[in-house]
């Protein structure tokens, strides 16, 4: 048997260098002879089993270990003996009715002949390393649940555009069985080349940028084309430094197809308004010439001939003369009436002198039928299709309608112009309580709903704002020339 004086040239003396050296090893250490006796052992190890060095020299290694895991270091050790090569193992036992993981290294000590004399064991607890392992194990397998049950593809990529992880969906989406088929390739060992090229032209711009892309483009798969809305970003670590991108996309597909479907609706139904509105407005210039010309004209006969009646009359016929005298000034009245009808309908000087002069008769036939002052601002010469001109003199008849029935005013001032992108702009503002934003956002607020589709018939935009106890801003801004568009909304 091999004795601790015996190894004195491999260990040294007790207390001497390599004992020294074994005694402040981090790892707990023992030396066993060819018999599995123990030599040799340092603190840490007697400490961890509760003991000192001197109780368990002599004694047998399985001191060391639960039974179990003694019976299996055994044979390692003996294999040592056997081939003279270092052995490596990690195993658990029970400490303390605590398991913990060790990782053992048993290394030949041999003679100068090469024969082996003993054998040295380093035992490292490696439980930490185990348990945050397992508990990495057990985040990556949540997190890869949680990417192959995502509906969208989810991707990571390095600083050079290797994938780094898929998810499911996305392998699938790409013609890949399993996400691991796709780790280690790039954007183009999956996509078409020009494809490819774009993704890679994306992620340079991403990290260049350090900005969110959001992007929604069609992908084009057997031939038929599929919408993605897609989002990209870098990948930072702690010190900022760009380390890759990571991103995902989902198909819109349906979802375009239903806005394509929602826009053309939106198409017709402004096109079938414009309609309607083109045949009112006809319809309004047919009826107010018809009251003018033929209504007018038949006052026009009874006033000429109730003016016959009263010279025809008796001089004494007092009851008479009065009668034909209440006729004619009801005749007079009713032609005023219907002038004033008729105005309402189509007001002949917008056909007449233009929409600078059709908006000055507005403002004062507004104040005149409601007391409310209105001034109004209105360039020499303006130059804008007929049918444009209608719908801004209908969009502002609309607003001075608004400010009547609502806006509690005294004051309200009309101000057309044209700004500095060549576009009319018209501006009704009052002095009254003010439009609050939740009725501007009403859908029962046909009124001012009317003027935005308007304005968008001409390619122009209608705003209304409010302040409250300050009044209430309507902006109208509409292109010069051009014919009506309808806008995808």
């Amino acid at each position: 048997m091999a004795t601790i004086h015996d190894l004195a040239e491999y260990l040294g003396q007790p207390g001497g260098p390599l004992a020294a050296v074994i005694e402040l090893f981090p790892d707990m250490v023992f030396v066993v002879d060819r018999e599995e006796r123990i030599l040799h052992i340092n603190t840490l190890a007697a400490r961890s089993l509760d003991g000192t060095p001197e109780q368990f020299i002599g004694r047998e290694q399985s001191a060391l270990f639960a039974p179990p895991l003694g019976a299996r270091h055994s044979q390692f050790i003996q294999q040592v003996f056997r081939t003279g090569e270092i052995v490596v193992t990690e195993t658990h036992q029970e400490l303390h009715d605590t398991p913990i993981w060790i990782d053992a290294r048993l290394v030949p000590l041999k003679a100068a002949r090469g024969e082996v004399r003993a054998v040295v064991g380093i035992i490292r607890d490696v439980s930490a390393r185990v348990r945050a392992q397992e508990a990495l194990s057990v985040r990556e397998a949540y997190l890869r649940a949680m990417l192959d049950n995502f509906p969208f593809l989810v991707w990571l990529k390095d600083i050079d555009g290797r994938f780094l992880a898929v998810n499911q969906t996305f392998a699938l989406s790409c013609g890949r069985a399993h996400a691991g088929d796709v780790v280690g390739l790039t954007d183009f060992d999956v996509w078409p080349k020009d494809l490819a090229q774009r993704y890679v032209d994306d992620d340079r711009s991403v990290m260049a940028t350090r900005q969110q892309k959001d992007v929604e483009e069609p992908i084009f798969t057997e031939g038929a084309p599929r919408w993605y809305e897609t989002f990209k970003t870098s990948v930072l670590d702690q010190q900022g430094k760009v380390l890759g991108t990571t991103g995902f996309s989902r198909d819109i597909t349906e979802r375009q197809r239903l806005d394509e479907q929602l826009r053309a609706q939106r198409e017709q139904l402004r096109a079938l308004a414009a309609h309607v509105e083109s045949v009112r407005e006809e319809e309004r210039v047919r009826i107010a010439r018809e009251i003018h010309d033929e209504l007018g004209q038949a006052l026009t006969c009874m006033s000429m001939d109730l003016a016959f009646l009263d010279k025809q009359l008796p001089k004494g016929n007092a009851e008479a003369a009065a009668r034909v005298s209440a006729l004619a000034t009801l005749v007079k009245d009713t032609v005023k009436t219907v002038r004033r009808i008729s105005s309402e309908l189509r007001p002949s000087i917008l056909d007449d002198l233009g929409l600078g002069a059709a908006m000055e008769w507005l403002a004062h036939d507004f104040a005149t039928r409601t007391g409310i002052d209105c001034a109004v601002s209105v360039p020499s010469n303006i130059s804008i299709a007929a049918e444009r001109g209608t719908v801004v003199f209908r969009m502002c008849q609309e607003a001075l309608t608004n400010v009547a029935r609502h806006a509690g005013a005294s004051h309200v001032s009309i101000d057309l112009m044209i700004d500095e992108d060549d576009r009319l702009s018209l501006e009704v503002s009052d002095n009254g309580r003010g439009i609050t934003d939740e009725e501007v956002h009403r859908p029962d607020s046909l009124g001012l709903l009317g003027m935005r589709e308007r304005a968008a018939l001409l390619g122009g935009v209608a705003e209304v704002k409010g302040r409250a106890g300050e009044g209430t801003t309507v902006t109208v801004r509409v292109p010069l020339v051009g014919s009506p568009t309808h806008s995808s909304g």
